[in-house]
C-alpha cells in the first residue's frame, strides 16, 4: 500500500554532475529490495535533497563534505549518513522496530511461476499510462496482448478473449468486466489497483495449477502486508469518485476498504462530440477485504466485492433507432486459508458469485442469472531442487435465461416479429491436477503438469497436459519453451455443453539490464472452438531502452497467421490474423513532480463480410441484407491511436500529497472504424468509430 503514496511521484533526478554532487542507491537492508520514494536531504539545509527513482536511486547536488544526510522512509528508521565526498552512497534502511507479538507469513507462489512470461506489481499499473490505473487494461500494452476493441476483455496471441482465465486470489472470476457492451467507450475491470500486489501473466500455455482456460491466464494476488499505519486515499475526477481507508486493526490483521461511484454527467459535458451514442451510464461498488496472519505458519483472507451498475446508449439498426439499457448486479465473496508445514503447504480457496443482468430495447427484454461456486483444496511440497503441486477443484456454473428478442437481425423494432425462452445450463467441473518443476542445475529448470476432469452427465472425458523448461542464459537473459494441450468447457444451448481443446507450443527469450529490455517469441496453436478449428501461428519483438537521460522509450511488433476452418471444409481468415499490431510508449520524466507519457497503437483493420445487396422481404415489410461469404472478408481501414498523458505530484506536508493527471485519448481524433451502420434498404451507410477524442482529468489524494 506504500507505493500509493508514489503514483506517478517516479522520475529521474537530474544528471548533470557537479563538484559537490553525489548519487546513491537507498535499499532495504533485509531483502535489499530498492526503496522507490524515499527521501534524502541535508541536514543543514532541507532544500538539498532528493527521492529515490523507480531504481532506488538517487542524485544530491550542493553538497558540502562533512554535510549530513537524513535519510527517511515511511516504515523505516530514519538514518543519518556523513557525506565525505563519495560519489556513490548504498545506504540501508532497516525497518521500524516492531512488537513480538507481529508475525509474517512467506509469500504464496506458483509451482509454474517460473515460467512466467510477465510479472505485473502494482506499481507497473500506476505508472503504465494506457491501463489507466486499470490492472487488465494494463496486460494490453504487452507483445502479447492482441485485444481488438478497446476494451477489457483480454485476447492473447490471437485467441479468443472467452479462452483468457482470470483468477483472483486462486479462484476464477467470469465476466471480469464493468461496461462489458458499453458502445464507443474503453470498458475496465472491476479490480481495484490499490488492493493489488501482483499479477502473473501467461500468454500461452497456461499453467495447470488453473483450469478451465485453454490460451492466456491473468493470475491477480492481493497484498499480504499488515500496514503500518492507516492509509487513506480520495479520488476525484471526471467519471469517477472514490476512497480507499486501510488499517491494522491488531499486529496480526488488517482491513481494507474501498468504494467509487462512476456518474456520466461531467465526462459527457467535457466529451459531447465524442460520447455522444452515450446516453447515461453509472456505477458504484464496495469491496472489503479483512485480512489475518494468524501465526508465521497461517494466514487468511477474505474478500467481498459488490457492484451495481448500468449504462444506456444509442442503438441504431437499419430498421430501429431507440435506447439500449443494460443494468447489472453482482457480488462474489472470496475466502483463502494457507498453512505452511515445514516444506509443506495446504491450502483452501472458495468463491461463491451471484450475477444478475438486465438487458432492454424496443421489445427486446432479457435477464440473465448467474451462481458460481468454487472450491478447491492444494497441497504442495517443496525442496532447493523440486517443487510439486497437487490438489482437488470443484467449479460449479449455473445460467438462467430468460427472454423475449427478436427472430431475425434484420428486422427489429415494433411489430417485427420476436420469441421468448426460459432455459437453465449447468456447468459441473470436479478436476484433479498435479505439476511438478524441478530445478536441474542454475541454469536448467524444467516442469510438467496434468489435470483430469472427473466424468459427469454430459461430459466428454479429458487429460490435459504440459511441459515447460527455462535456460537462464546469464544473468540477465533466458530461453523458455512449452508446449501443452489444454481443455476448456463453454454454456451450450443444447443438452450437452461445448468442450473446447487448444494445443499450443511456444518459445521466448527475454532479455533485461540496467538499460534495456529485449524479449522476442514465437508461438503456434491449434484450437477447436465451438467446432471451429483455428490454427495460428505468430511472432513477438518488444524493445523497450532509456533512450535519453530523461526519455524512456519501449516499442513492440506482432505478427499473427490464422486460418479458420468449419467441419464442412470451409476455410477463411482468422479474426485475429494480422500482418503488424505496433504499440509504442515514450516517457519524459521532466523532474521530481512532472511526467509526460505518449502512447501509441497501429494495427490493421478488422476482418468483415462486405454488403453485396438487398431484397425485399413482402412478408416482414423489409429488406434482408445479403452479405459476402467468409471466404470473401476485406479489411475495414487500417486503426491507429494516440494518446497523451501528464501527471504532476503536489507534496503539501509528509502526510498529504495530491496528485494530479490529465489525459488525452486519440488526440489525433482519427476516425477508426468499429463497423458499418446502414439505413432502411441497404442504399446509405455509415461508420461506426471507436472512442473518439476524449479529455479527462482528476486528482489522487493521499493522506
Amino acid at each position: 500500500m506504500k507505493y500509493l503514496l508514489v503514483i506517478l511521484f517516479l522520475a529521474y533526478s537530474l544528471v548533470v554532475l557537479a563538484q559537490d554532487a553525489t548519487r546513491g542507491i537507498v535499499l532495504d537492508a533485509t531483502s535489499n529490495e530498492v526503496l522507490i520514494g524515499a527521501n534524502v536531504f541535508s541536514k543543514s539545509n532541507w532544500k538539498v535533497g532528493a527521492s529515490t527513482d523507480i531504481n532506488g536511486e538517487f542524485l544530491v547536488k550542493n553538497l558540502e563534505k562533512g554535510d549530513t544526510l537524513i535519510v527517511s522512509y515511511i516504515g523505516y528508521q530514519e538514518k543519518e549518513v556523513v557525506f565525505n565526498g563519495e560519489k556513490y552512497l548504498t545506504i540501508l534502511l532497516h525497518t521500524s522496530v516492531k512488537n513480538m507479538a507481529e508475525v509474517t507469513v512467506t509469500a504464496e507462489k506458483l509451482v509454474a511461476e517460473e515460467f512466467t512470461y510477465k510479472k505485473i506489481k502494482r506499481l507497473d499499473i500506476y505508472l503504465n499510462p494506457s491501463a489507466k490505473a486499470d490492472p487488465l487494461l494494463a496486460t494490453n500494452s504487452l507483445p502479447s496482448s492482441t485485444t481488438l476493441d478497446e476494451s477489457a476483455n483480454i485476447s492473447f496471441r490471437g485467441s479468443s478473449p472467452d479462452e483468457t482465465g482470470i483468477f483472483f486470489n486462486n479462484v476464477p472470476l467470469y465476466d471480469a468486466v464493468r461496461f462489458s457492451q458499453l458502445n464507443g467507450i474503453g470498458t475496465f475491470g472491476i479490480f481495484n489497483t490499490a488492493i493489488v500486489d501482483e499479477m502473473l501473466v501467461f500468454p500461452g500455455n497456461p499453467p495447470l495449477e488453473y483450469g478451465n482456460t485453454t490460451s492466456g491466464l491473468i493470475a491477480i494476488k492481493t497484498t499480504e502486508e499488515i500496514p503500518k499505519e492507516k492509509i487513506r486515499t480520495a479520488t476525484v475526477s471526471l467519471a469517477s469518485y472514490g476512497f480507499l481507508i486501510s488499517q491494522k486493526l491488531n499486529n496480526s490483521q488488517a482491513l481494507t476498504a474501498f468504494s467509487n461511484y462512476q456518474p456520466a454527467a461531467i465526462i459527457k459535458a467535457f466529451n459531447s462530440d465524442a460520447l455522444q451514442e452515450i446516453e447515461d451510464f453509472s456505477s458504484i461498488d464496495l469491496g472489503i477485504s479483512y485480512l489475518n496472519v494468524i501465526n508465521e505458519n497461517t494466514i487468511f483472507k477474505a474478500f467481498n466485492y459488490t457492484l451495481l451498475e448500468g449504462y444506456d446508449f444509442n442503438y441504431k439498426a437499419p430498421t430501429l433507432n431507440t435506447t439500449f439499457e443494460q443494468r447489472k448486479k453482482r457480488n462474489f465473496t472470496i475466502i483463502n486459508i494457507r498453512k505452511q508445514l515445514g516444506k509443506s503447504e495446504l491450502s483452501f480457496n472458495n468463491n461463491i458469485s451471484f450475477t444478475n443482468t438486465q438487458f432492454n430495447y424496443a421489445d427486446t427484454d432479457i435477464e440473465l442469472n448467474y451462481f458460481d461456486g468454487f472450491t478447491s483444496a492444494n497441497y504442495k511440497y517443496s525442496t532447493s531442487k523440486l517443487s510439486f503441486k497437487t490438489g482437488a477443484a470443484f467449479d460449479y456454473r449455473e445460467q438462467h435465461f430468460d427472454g423475449t428478442f427478436y427472430i431475425y437481425e434484420y428486422a427489429e423494432g415494433p411489430g417485427y416479429p420476436t420469441t421468448s425462452s426460459t432455459n437453465t445450463s449447468e456447468l459441473l467441473r470436479p478436476e484433479v491436477y498435479g505439476f511438478l518443476t524441478y530445478f536441474i542445475n542454475d541454469k536448467w529448470t524444467i516442469g510438467g503438469g496434468l489435470r483430469k476432469n472427473l466424468v459427469t452427465d454430459n461430459q466428454s472425458n479429458f487429460l490435459s497436459s504440459q511441459v515447460s523448461s527455462k535456460y537462464q542464459i546469464s544473468t540477465n537473459s533466458s530461453l523458455t519453451f512449452a508446449i501443452g494441450n489444454y481443455h476448456r468447457y463453454d454454456f451450450s444451448e443444447s443438452e450437452k455443453n461445448l468442450l473446447n481443446e487448444s494445443k499450443q507450443v511456444s518459445i521466448d527469450y527475454n532479455l533485461k539490464n540496467d538499460y534495456m529490455n529485449i524479449t522476442a517469441s514465437l508461438f503456434g496453436k491449434e484450437s477447436i472452438t465451438k467446432g471451429i478449428k483455428n490454427e495460428l501461428a505468430g511472432i513477438e519483438l518488444f524493445l523497450k531502452s532509456k533512450l535519453i537521460n530523461k526519455l524512456t522509450g519501449q516499442i513492440s511488433y506482432s505478427l499473427i497467421d490464422g486460418i479458420s476452418r468449419e467441419n464442412n471444409g470451409l476455410e477463411y481468415p482468422n479474426k485475429y490474423d494480422l500482418d503488424y499490431f505496433i504499440r509504442g510508449n515514450l516517457e519524459w520524466r521532466i523532474n521530481a513532480n512532472w511526467t509526460i507519457n505518449s502512447t501509441f497503437s497501429f494495427r490493421q483493420g478488422n476482418y468483415h463480410q462486405p454488403l453485396i445487396g438487398s431484397t425485399y422481404n413482402t412478408n416482414l415489410e423489409v429488406y434482408e441484407p445479403e452479405y459476402a461469404a467468409l471466404t470473401n472478408q476485406t479489411r475495414l481501414p487500417h486503426y491507429g491511436i494516440i494518446d497523451i498523458s501528464i501527471s504532476r505530484i503536489i507534496p503539501i506536508k509528509e502526510n498529504l500529497n495530491i496528485i494530479c493527471f490529465g489525459t488525452v485519448n486519440n488526440i489525433l481524433d482519427k476516425e477508426n472504424i468499429r463497423t458499418y451502420q446502414y439505413n432502411f434498404d441497404y442504399t446509405e451507410r455509415n461508420n461506426s468509430l471507436f472512442s473518439q477524442r476524449t479529455v479527462y482529468f482528476g486528482a489522487v489524494i493521499n493522506f
